[in-house]
């Protein structure tokens, strides 16, 4: 459980990195992964208004805090900014309050780890084929191995 707990917050600090650089260019401060998986499929609006309400209730999450992952800025090549897709999210998992320069800025990641949605800056950032998505994995690996 421990170990899965770390895997998990290695991956959401490699995607949310990924997800930074791209939109504003600046470190990340902190992030909030909150406990609670998406409540299956639902939109856009609806996850965003979830990660905004969990945000200002306090609830339980994972805070972790941006330092010393050089790694986890490689993993910026594998991703491609693309048009964001309103509409159902069926396989959004990861619900994510990232701040960046004190910003915060509502996130969501697919199961898959094949999309990363910036919903505050309606941006999408997707990998698409499987060699991209062996690379982010290994990646996020010797990540965790310098942790």
């Amino acid at each position: 459980m421990i170990h899965d707990l770390n895997i998990f917050k290695g991956l959401i600090t490699c995607i949310v990195l990924l997800l930074v650089g791209h939109v504003c260019a600046q470190q990340v401060d902190s992030l909030y992964v909150f406990k609670v998986d998406a409540p299956g499929p639902c939109t856009s609006a609806s996850a965003n208004a979830l990660i905004w309400r969990l945000h200002h209730q306090d609830a339980e999450h994972d805070l972790v805090v941006g330092a010393s992952l050089g790694t986890a800025m490689d993993a910026m090549k594998e991703y491609e900014p693309t048009r964001f897709a309103y509409g159902m999210l069926d396989d959004l998992k990861y619900l994510i309050m990232a701040f960046s320069g004190g910003r915060p800025m509502a996130v969501g990641v697919t199961e898959d780890l094949g999309r990363v949605i910036n919903f505050t800056a309606r941006k999408e950032y997707r990998i698409s084929s499987w060699e991209e998505h062996l690379r982010v994995r290994a990646l996020m690996a010797k990540l965790l191995l310098q942790q």
